[in-house]
């Protein structure tokens, strides 16, 4: 039986001076490639922990997500570049920067990639790329000069056999602290049990391209029917976009129009969209969120919270609106979520009727 970190191997083989390369301009290219290094193995341990779950036609997404959290997770205890092309940004402004200007992504596909609203990646990027002098098309040149570094100056040798070895065992590690805590939690999570079996529950494998997975229930419902989502939270849609109650936060609203695109608008309409809103509930978290831009009711709705799997279930309104509303029944525990956070938060990926990938995005605080 092929050993399933094979492709890991050769994916990071791969991959890895092109990683460095974004590495050392997230990093400002001040000139100690070392930080880069170390950036780009602190990253590949944590998806070599996780590359079973990680679809195979999502992995450059999921990579390059997991560098630049990394990055800014190691921004908030270091200070700013002295010097570089980058060297009077912010953190997130040089991600937003490098991720545009030398990646090639489009606001939105930065928005999905850091689980920001549109109108968040657009701002840090207008004055992001004033502090550089305004000037994109210099920036770029400025990007090409500075990730031109030979192999004598960038390690490029990061050792993938300690990467591996050291991803197998933080993952032997989630697993087991997984374990204790699904053992805590076996009581109260009973009367949230049946979800597990009609849908709501984890699901073994992924979609698009390892193995099949549940779909996702989907309930059509009229303009302000509410539904009982889970005990004590009520959810219900008007064509305005996502309403929900729960005990410590009533009437809640989050309306189409709040990932920074206008409804209707051509950006819109090219790249959906979806997030996720964690709400509390006594002593355990609630999930839900809203996804919009699609052409059909998806087929899917995964949610990751950490190396845990959850099916959502979907509500819509009749018609096909291109919009809906997710939710989990299965309860988190604030240690799960706390977990999850070293990771970027919990995350939802939207699957079409052919499991391809059509919408992603991160959690909203």
């Amino acid at each position: 039986m092929p050993d399933p970190h094979d492709d890991f191997t050769a994916y990071a083989q791969a991959r890895l001076p092109r990683l460095v390369t974004t590495a050392h301009l997230l990093s400002g290219a001040t000139g100690d490639p070392r930080e880069a290094t170390e950036l780009v193995r602190r990253t590949l341990v944590g998806v070599c922990a996780r590359w079973r779950r990680i679809p195979r036609d999502d992995v450059d997404f999921y990579v390059r997500r997991s560098l630049v959290k990394e990055f800014l997770r190691g921004a908030r205890r270091q200070q700013a570049p002295s010097h570089g092309v980058l060297k009077d940004t912010s953190a997130r402004q040089r991600a937003v920067l490098v991720m545009l200007h030398r990646e090639g992504l489009r606001e939105a596909e930065v928005a999905q990639l850091l689980g920001w609203s549109a109108g968040a990646v657009s701002s840090r990027a207008r004055r992001g790329l004033a502090v550089c002098g305004g000037d994109a098309g210099r920036l770029r040149e400025l990007f090409a000069e500075a990730a031109q570094v030979g192999p004598e100056d960038v390690p490029f040798g990061v050792p993938l056999d300690a990467v591996e070895k050291r991803g197998r065992s933080l993952r032997r590690r989630r697993r087991a602290v997984v374990a204790a805590l699904c053992a805590l939690l076996l009581v109260p999570a009973g009367v949230f049990a049946v979800d597990r079996v009609v849908g709501g529950g984890t699901a073994a494998g992924s979609v698009g391209g390892a193995v099949d997975m549940a779909r996702s229930p989907i309930r059509i419902v009229t303009p302000g029917e509410r539904v009982a989502a889970v005990p004590g939270v009520q959810m219900w849609l008007t064509s305005d976009g996502k309403h929900w109650s729960t005990p410590q936060r009533p009437n809640q609203f989050l309306g189409l129009t709040e990932d920074g695109y206008p409804s209707g608008s051509k950006a819109a309409a090219e790249k959906p969209v979806a997030s996720v809103q964690p709400d509390r509930l006594n002593s355990s978290f609630f999930l839900s969120g809203l996804y919009r831009g699609l052409s059909a009711d998806p087929a899917r709705v995964e949610v990751t919270v950490d190396e845990n799997r959850m099916t959502g279930t979907v509500l819509t309104l009749a018609g096909s609106p291109g919009w809906g509303v997710w939710y989990t029944r299965v309860p988190l525990s604030l240690a799960e979520l706390k977990s999850s956070y070293g990771d970027g938060g919990p995350t939802v990926t939207v699957y079409d009727a052919a499991g391809k990938v059509v919408a992603r995005g991160g959690a909203d605080w």
